[in-house]
């Protein structure tokens, strides 16, 4: 050991590999005023679910901190018909806002007058906090001169706020909904195809009760359209009362007589991507539906054919098609719930079919107080098509002509308010108002049970 210690500390001495580290200086002071507690230049993001907004200029000054002014333009989707782009949906959320007495934020969307749908008149912002509670900026104001849609917010209270064409209902959500009804184990979960993008196109299936040997079948689907997010919040409501009527007992005559089937999202992709009305690729899933009648070239149409789509007809003749089909969307410019119109026109409508449509809707009528109160507005809805003459590639169109008898609706909601309601109403479409109608849909579709056409 001696001479190895004399030999090793003959060798010369070599430099060290390893860079030295910084001593620690015990004088540094940090400076977190300059860092984080001064005021930052404000910013606009989009949620990664549903996101969509043009950031044009942000105008903000430290020397003025407590105001700042957002210039915003519409993101355009691709489409596959029409002039290739629909513009209309917005989602992103104002980060780094000034907050407290005399703070002023200004936001215009600069392009609004020349949407897919324009008359935003009458509409309000929708804004929350804490991604859980919505309210209406009703500071918003719209010039048919400028084409601007403008609000203010006065007295900021928090640093962060989002921003909605209409309140936002996440894919995370529409799982968390899947999954609690599955736990009740009053219905079935059946995975109906997938998207472009290979999400997975759930159902939700009530049939646990059905008692006799030729049940109905009830089909629910909403948003083909991905930006009438009004569809998810219906869909809680529809889930939330099937639920109840299984847990009665007896379970409710629907249950027992009809098998009903809810798709909560024909179009995760859109909704992800935030688009008002097509999917990945740009396809109208809603003008996609000719091929039940052999028509090719739709519309909107993809090539090879929309797998949304696809899957939805393919669920449809596995059941033997419904006896009842509703396909929720929702209206961009008309203030009031209604039902179109679509279907009467298909060469297979009967008087007969004409009757029940109308006892559904003074049903629905008698039990939602939102349904089909125009008001001013008039006529309801969308004209009817000349007898014969509806357009087959529109899905309740399509329904009702290739399963005659079929009571096949398109319902529409509105972003805006309604005057006919009050203050409150004349805000703005509500959540709470989504839910109810939803939960009344159900029950009156339960009402005209026992009058349904036989197929």
């Amino acid at each position: 050991c001696s001479r190895l210690s004399t030999a090793f500390s003959s060798l010369p001495k070599q430099a060290s590999s390893s860079p030295s580290l910084p001593q620690p200086r015990h004088d540094m002071k940090r400076n977190f005023d300059s860092m984080l507690l001064s005021a930052s230049p404000p910013t606009i993001t989009e949620p990664s679910d549903g996101g969509a907004i043009v950031t044009n200029s942000i105008a903000w000054s430290s020397d003025e901190p407590s105001k700042a002014s957002f210039s915003l333009s519409l993101k355009p989707e691709k489409c596959l018909e029409g002039d290739g782009t629909f513009r209309q949906w917005f989602c992103f959320s104002a980060g780094n806002l000034p907050t407290g007495p005399s703070s002023t934020l200004n936001f215009t969307i600069e392009d609004a007058g020349s949407s897919t749908f324009s008359d935003w008149n009458g509409y309000n912002v929708c804004c929350t906090s804490d991604m859980k509670n919505w309210t209406r900026i009703t500071s918003t104001s719209f010039s048919s001169d400028t084409g601007k849609l403008t609000w203010n917010i006065v007295d900021n209270a928090t640093p962060i706020l989002t921003f909605a064409y209409f309140p936002t209902y996440s894919l995370e959500r529409q799982d968390q909904l899947i999954h609690e009804a599955c736990q009740t184990t009053h219905c079935q979960h059946k995975i109906l195809g997938q998207s472009m993008d290979k999400r997975p196109l759930h159902a939700l299936v009530f049939n646990k009760h059905v008692a006799v040997s030729n049940p109905k079948v009830v089909w629910v689907q909403h948003r083909q359209h991905p930006g009438e997010v009004s569809a998810s919040w219906f869909a809680d409501g529809v889930v939330e009362r099937l639920l109840a009527m299984s847990s009665t007992s007896p379970p409710s005559p629907l249950l027992t007589k009809a098998i009903v089937i809810v798709v909560p999202n024909v179009n995760p992709d859109g909704g992800v991507r935030g688009h008002l009305r097509t999917n990945a690729v740009g396809a109208n899933l809603n003008r996609c539906w000719g091929r039940l009648h052999g028509i090719d070239e739709c519309p909107g149409q993809t090539d090879p054919p929309a797998p949304e789509v696809e899957a939805m007809i393919k669920g449809m003749r596995e059941v033997g098609g419904p006896d009842v089909m509703l396909d929720i969307h929702q209206d961009e410019e008309k203030p009031y719930v209604f039902i179109s119109k679509t279907p009467l026109g298909v060469p297979s409508c009967t008087p007969a079919l004409r009757a029940l449509r109308e006892n559904f809707h003074e049903v629905l009528r008698r039990r939602n107080k939102d349904f089909e109160t125009p008001g001013k507005v008039v006529p309801v809805g969308y004209p009817e098509p000349q007898p014969g003459k509806a357009n087959l590639n529109i899905c309740s169109a399509a329904v009702a002509e290739a399963f005659p008898g079929c009571l096949s609706m398109t319902m529409e909601h509105p972003y805006k308010g309604n005057d006919n309601g009050g203050t409150k109403d004349a805000e703005g479409f509500r959540i709470e108002q989504c839910v109810q109608l939803g939960k009344d849909t159900i029950d009156a579709v339960e009402e005209v049970l026992p009058h349904l056409i036989d197929r």
